[in-house]
């Protein structure tokens, strides 16, 4: 059953202790709050629902590359890598990842930081601090990243299946992202990397098509007023969410034989 202010209870197995609530916030962001006495880790996801299929068309991997971004620093925490330090420091972890249509963050940590460390995460769907000099170093950490993805079958055959889609479906794409797509040939077509990343965050990173989970030691009505008041600053731009229509594959991509000769040298 469900309140007229977005709340409503979620039903969970007998023996489980842990208590749940799902909450929409004034700006839309939905979110479920999970309350477990007995914890001594709180942990949060934030779930953007807004993946590589989205990148601009000359700038590949931008999605992931905002992904790298957001951890650097923001307007409240401007001392870079501030937020991942705090977490590693207070008995936790963070990453984050980017799919086709979604990009997520988490992070765990003990429970009694847990409000600090929320503050801090809600930052990057607030005011984040994309500087000049971070831009260019992240780009290198992304082209870094591929490199070594290029060591690894899976990613290889990832990357191989889309090669071998229609160019018309965005599953094409090549969503990692490299030096050259994110910066050689941005610039050679005029494009400012960073100017095109705020933009990215500003238009797709809007309040209403996010889903956030807060796992912690609290009840839920505190849980509820941690998030309503770190988090009720995200904008809610209106996205929609998006559609891609259409098949990745058609008969002429389908039933190929791709083989590798090897060099004798």
């Amino acid at each position: 059953m469900e309140a007229s202010n977005g709340e409503s209870e979620i039903f969970k197995p007998r023996n489980d202790k842990r208590e749940y609530r799902r909450i929409v916030l004034p700006n839309s962001l939905e979110a479920l709050i999970i309350s477990d006495p007995e914890t001594d880790k709180s942990a949060a996801s934030m779930d953007v629902s807004v993946g590589y299929f989205s990148d601009p068309e000359g700038v590949e991997g931008l999605a992931h590359f905002l992904e790298h971004m957001l951890f650097y620093a923001s307007e409240k925490y401007p001392v870079e890598d501030s937020y991942s330090k705090y977490i590693t420091e207070h008995g936790g972890s963070t990453n984050a990842f980017t799919s086709m249509k979604h990009t997520n963050y988490y992070f765990d940590i003990n429970t009694k930081f847990l409000e600090e460390g929320l503050d801090r995460f809600a930052q990057f769907f607030i005011k984040p601090l994309m500087s000049p000099d971070a831009t260019i170093r992240e780009i290198k950490a992304v082209d870094s990243e591929n490199q070594k993805n290029l060591l690894s079958d899976i990613w290889r055959m990832d990357q191989l299946q889309k090669h071998l889609s229609s160019k018309n479906y965005p599953y094409h794409k090549f969503g990692t992202g490299t030096w050259d797509t994110l910066e050689v040939k941005p610039r050679e077509k005029g494009l400012d990397t960073r100017l095109e990343l705020m933009g990215f965050h500003e238009v797709n990173y809007s309040a209403n098509i996010m889903h956030l989970v807060v796992y912690a030691k609290e009840t839920l009505d505190e849980i509820q007023a941690l998030v309503e008041r770190k988090f009720t600053d995200i904008k809610n731009t209106g996205r929609s969410y998006l559609h891609f229509p259409g098949e990745p594959c058609s008969s002429e991509h389908l039933q190929k034989i791709i083989t590798k000769l090897l060099s004798k040298e």
